[in-house]
């Protein structure tokens, strides 16, 4: 998985519900949420995208395996940032996650991995809501994807309708993450306090 799928991060919401940017917001030892995140993926891929609207703000997250680019689709919702990171990606596969996912489970992340072989994507169900934003993409996905964003569809569902999709169900999740807290993400500062107790 290190070298055939890019590990992608969906930085470009707006935080509006959060109050401030919550890519910025403070973790454990001095780290800032998107380098939690970032710190789940660095095992498991040689490379790491950051996508985001306001590159400046991101500075201090540029090395040798971690590039921050300009997310194509700002305005597109999560569709256009898997479509701007599959974009941007060199290898067959991408990872998708969000930026507010700081207790994403790497053992998941393999799972899924493996489930994605002979399908264009591979996404978990929770609570019989499809988790688009932990999942993995294939390059073949782009095409369709730009067409999409074209003509304004922004509806993530679609894609799966259209495309061959691996649906990682919930009986599967349980013996990996059995609480689902991988799929907690951080909307408002009372979810923060949440995660952050779950650490």
């Amino acid at each position: 998985m290190t070298n055939r799928a890019t590990g992608i991060i969906l930085a470009g919401g707006n935080s509006s519900r959060f109050g401030s940017n919550k890519a910025l917001a403070p973790w454990d030892g001095g780290q800032k949420l998107v380098e939690r995140v970032c710190g789940i993926l660095r095992p498991l891929f040689s490379k790491k995208l950051i996508l985001t609207k306001n590159i400046d703000d991101f500075g201090f997250m540029g090395s040798s395996d971690v590039r921050v680019l300009q997310d194509l689709f700002p305005e597109h919702h999560s569709l256009g940032g898997i479509c701007s990171g599959l974009h941007h990606a060199q290898t067959e596969f991408a990872f998708v996650c969000a930026v507010d996912m700081p207790l994403l489970q790497p053992k998941l992340i393999e799972a899924l991995w493996l489930a994605s072989a002979g399908y264009e994507a591979a996404v978990p169900v929770w609570h019989g809501v499809v988790q688009p934003l932990c999942g993995f993409y294939s390059k073949n996905c782009l095409g369709i994807l730009r067409h999409m964003v074209a003509e304004n569809r922004l509806r993530i569902h679609e894609l799966f309708g259209i495309i061959r999709t691996r649906f990682f169900q919930e009986k599967e999740i349980l013996a990996l993450d059995p609480e689902g807290i991988s799929f907690l993400d951080i909307d408002t500062r009372e979810d923060y306090e949440k995660a952050r107790s779950l650490r």
